[in-house]
């Protein structure tokens, strides 16, 4: 019996007070505490809850009010009554729902997606995400943006070099650098990935990149590593044109090459 309650949503205080007073007929409240050994104050509580759902009723015909519960014959058509709100509320949301996503494509509006990642996990979610992140750069223009660390590149070489195998032809980077060996080695193995320096008097201390409407930050430099990726298309946007600016004002290394047509 009690499984059948839970089944029908009554906790524990819910059940016993309505067996209380369904096996008594009619009594008062502070019986039923007595009965129950659930305090007075409680049963009281859970008595208004009990008549809202229409299990019970209150007789304040006399000086003390009494607990009438409903028959347990009309139990399915209290709870018939329970579907059918529900299925109004259901429609109504429905509606609701089509009119908030009006307003929010109207405002182009984003709720941004936050993902963060330790360190233990920072290998197997670079492979995971990397193709969601190149198909987001494909559908703007092609272009991965930010600042790479050389602590960063040499920890992750290998998916790097994995990247550029799995990577549309027509994909090509614009990265930042602090000036390492490294980022040397890379730009020969994958010319797409061009390379600039940005003045001394702006520093990074971790990767920063823009994917398409993805933005995701790597911090590699100290312990504990971890990674932050967040997908909101408004942020993105923001820092693509940032990124933008700034290639255009920092000149370029003898290690990347003359500007291309992709």
């Amino acid at each position: 019996m009690e499984e059948l309650f839970r089944k029908l949503g009554l906790n524990d205080n819910e059940r016993e007070v309505y067996l209380a007073v369904l096996q008594a007929g009619k009594i008062a409240p502070t019986q039923v505490a007595k009965r129950t050994g659930i305090n007075r104050t409680t049963v009281l509580s859970v008595a208004k809850k009990l008549e809202q759902m229409g299990l019970i009723a209150q007789d304040h015909g006399q000086k003390i009010s009494y607990l009438v519960a409903t028959p347990p014959e009309k139990l399915v058509s209290v709870f018939e009554r329970e579907e059918k709100k529900l299925i109004e509320k259901k429609k109504v949301a429905k509606e609701l729902a089509k009119e908030l996503g009006s307003l929010v494509s109207d405002k182009h509006y984003s709720v941004p997606r936050i993902r963060f990642v330790e360190e233990s996990d920072i290998e197997a979610h670079l492979y995971e995400a990397y193709p969601r992140w190149s198909d987001s750069v494909e559908a703007f223009d092609n272009v991965w943006r930010g600042f790479q660390d050389d602590s960063f590149t040499s920890r992750y070489e290998k998916w790097i070099d994995w990247t550029w195998k799995y990577s549309n032809e027509n994909i090509y980077a614009e990265f930042f650098f602090n000036q390492a060996e490294i980022e040397q080695k890379l730009f020969k193995k994958h010319p797409s990935r061009r390379i600039r320096v940005l003045p001394e008097t702006i520093t990074f201390d971790s990767n920063f990149w823009v994917a398409g409407e993805y933005l995701i930050m790597v911090q590699t430099r100290v312990r504990p590593h971890y990674l932050v990726e967040i997908h909101d298309a408004v942020l993105a946007r923001n820092q693509r044109e940032l990124f933008k600016a700034l290639w255009q004002m920092a000149p370029e290394t003898s290690a990347s090459p003359k500007k291309q047509t992709v």
